[in-house]
């Protein structure tokens, strides 16, 4: 489940974030996500500090980010804020990531250029280094955190994170060549956003392949989606509003409408299943209604039926 944040209302009480932790926590929904963006169409709040925020008030619910952009950070800075929510939520951090050119980047805020250009200006990366910088990252960052030494100042080998941390489990986005890589090569799980399940099933058939040609494991799957539960269930409410968000995202419009998860319950139940024997081993999905606490209760009714 992702939190609200502020990706619905700039105005909303910042004790919103600390509620939809507890209330995903007490309908036992398994995690709960956060988007981050520096610049884009969405207004958000820090990822990890939203996380660390949810870890004061949940003890079970794990905590994901989808995505972060490392290419974009500091490492060693980074990995000190990776560690701190690992440190104060008892190890339940999920850590999703890409390269800045997914599903992901370019509906929370384009890619290389317009407003989302700008974060990459700001930090002083070019775009085009976005995937060496991000399997650069991805190959440091795992002893950065369990605090082997000689990462953070080749000068000093014997200096080394002061507060180390466990490894989280890696959720690579990203739907390209590159992205379905680097999941094979790093991940835990590769994360696309916004699948059909027909699209899905054919995406893991070919990512089995992809493992098995490398002489990998197979990571695990996880999709996030969007749902409307109750009434008409209406996103996207018409084929203009599917065609505008297939556009954003780059994708064909029968993708974008066959992701939604959307109906009452028992519907929502059996589109999840549907996702399920496409391979998903892990469903993240997000509301775009004002009315988010209806919509978290409706879809724990649904998930119940999966029992």
């Amino acid at each position: 489940m992702f939190v609200p944040a502020l990706t619905l209302d700039p105005q909303a009480a910042p004790r919103e974030t600390a509620e939809a932790a507890r209330l995903a926590e007490e309908f036992g929904f398994a995690s709960l996500w956060t988007s981050g963006h520096l610049t884009g169409r969405c207004p958000m709040l820090d990822p990890l500090t939203v996380l660390a925020t949810a870890a004061a008030t949940t003890s079970r619910l794990l905590l994901g980010t989808a995505t972060l952009f490392p290419a974009l950070e500091r490492l060693p800075g980074l990995a000190q804020r990776l560690a701190t929510v690992q440190y104060l939520s008892g190890g339940r951090l999920l850590l999703g990531c890409d390269a800045g050119d997914s599903a992901w980047a370019r509906w929370r805020g384009g890619s290389g250029d317009g407003a989302a250009g700008a974060a990459w200006r700001a930090a002083g990366v070019p775009y085009e280094e976005r995937d060496a910088r991000l399997d650069m990252a991805l190959t440091d960052l795992p002893a950065l955190l369990r605090g082997e030494p000689g990462l953070l100042d080749p000068a000093r080998p014997d200096v080394a994170l002061s507060v180390p941390a466990d490894v989280p489990p890696l959720f690579v986005g990203g739907e390209n060549e590159a992205a379905l890589d680097r999941a094979v090569r790093f991940g835990d799980h590769w994360f696309p956003a916004l699948a059909s399940p027909d699209w899905l099933a054919g995406a893991v058939a070919g990512l089995r392949e992809r493992a098995a040609a490398a002489g990998r494991a197979v990571p695990g799957v996880a999709v996030a989606q969007p749902f409307a539960l109750g009434g008409d269930g209406a996103f996207p409410g018409t084929p203009a509003d599917a065609a505008a968000l297939a556009r954003v995202y780059g994708f064909p419009e029968e993708r974008v409408t066959g992701a939604v998860v959307r109906g009452g319950p028992r519907q929502a139940a059996e589109r999840l299943a549907e996702f399920a024997a496409a391979g998903a081993d892990h469903i993240v999905l997000s509301t775009y209604d004002s009315d988010w606490r209806k919509q978290y209760e409706l879809l724990a009714e649904a998930v119940a039926l999966l029992d």
